[in-house]
């Protein structure tokens, strides 16, 4: 039985920690060690990590200084000793079988990588997040270029440490979206990927998150940012042109259409709506051309066409109506 490592970052989590290492130490698969990284949290996380490790001897607690969502998991990747790699974020819990299914997945085929779908969790309801990518088999992104349209969460997949470790692509450090700057560039490099059909992992969204902040400046300079990076990466690969389609793609959810929408929903008057529609225009100005954009749902291409004209009191005037109607069922 394969040695596992889960690397878990922790910072202000008191009353999701508990769930999240329960989690963990009650796998089906037993051949674990547990990283925490108590990355400098001011409550209590730091003396239940403590307390966690007295009782199970698979537990390893490091406390550093704070260094963001990035140092931490980048700390304990460094420290962890197993074939295969996982990350948890603090505040989520996972299931029961997910090192067991992965680890059989990636025994099975020799796996660089292994993904798997998931489930949000907000406010009590659930959504499973899926994907229609080729499941159990072996993948290659120059087979599959669906795989870099998948969501990019660290967390939602399995990684041979050895490849992780030889890929030298260690999460950006004082940024925002680090899943986003580092996943598609571990795609592009894997020989061997699965896709496991099966939600394994429970993530809550929280209105204090990262996903959810208001603050547009750091989120456009962030964001800008990593997709620069990741245009970078495939251009100096020579990888660009083959994945042209994907990257815009890539570009236009994560860079426009997406914080477009987040913005209008909270501030419609905010200059960095038209920051994000410009950052779009400059790298693909012929966007909508894109066959991913093409194939959106009717509710998508109704909030792009009103991206289009500016007119973004339609969409709050949706929201409204939506919150309306669902209060209503309540």
């Amino acid at each position: 039985m394969e040695l596992v490592s889960i690397v878990v970052p922790i910072y202000g989590v008191e009353e999701y920690l508990d769930k999240c290492i329960k989690s963990l130490i009650n796998q089906t698969y037993h051949n674990l060690e547990v990283i925490l990284v108590d990355d400098g949290s001011p409550d209590r996380c730091g003396q239940m990590c403590d307390m966690y490790a007295n009782e199970d001897d698979r537990i390893k607690v490091i406390h550093k200084e704070n260094g963001g969502l990035s140092d931490a998991r980048n700390t304990g990747a460094k420290l962890a000793s197993g074939k295969y790699l996982i990350f948890v974020d603090s505040d989520d819990y996972v299931d029961e079988k997910l090192v067991e299914k992965t680890v059989f997945a990636a025994e099975e085929t020799c796996a660089d990588m292994v993904i798997f779908d998931f489930t949000a969790v907000e406010k009590r309801e659930f959504e499973l997040r899926t994907s229609d990518v080729p499941a159990n088999r072996l993948l290659r992104l120059d087979e599959e270029k669906g795989l870099l349209l998948m969501p990019p969460a660290a967390w939602s997949r399995l990684f041979n440490r050895e490849f992780y470790m030889k890929a030298k692509h260690p999460f950006p450090v004082g940024k925002y979206y680090e899943d986003l700057g580092t996943t598609p560039k571990f795609l592009l490099e894997a020989g061997r990927i699965v896709y496991l059909k099966e939600s394994l992992y429970f993530y809550n969204i929280r209105s204090n998150s990262i996903m959810k902040s208001s603050d547009f400046e750091r989120n456009y300079r962030d964001k800008v940012w990593i997709l620069n990076d990741i245009l970078r990466f495939y251009k100096e690969r020579n990888q660009f042109e083959r994945y042209k389609e994907e990257l815009e793609y890539l570009i236009f959810a994560n860079g426009y259409f997406e914080p477009s929408r987040e913005i209008v929903l909270k501030d419609r008057k905010n200059p960095y709506l038209k920051k994000f529609r410009t950052y779009m225009y400059s790298k693909f100005p012929e966007f909508h051309h894109n066959s991913y954009v093409k194939q959106l749902g009717k509710k998508n291409k109704l909030h792009l066409f009103i991206l289009d004209i500016r007119q973004y009191w339609i969409m709050s005037l949706l929201s409204i109506c939506r919150q309306f109607v669902e209060r209503k069922r309540k």
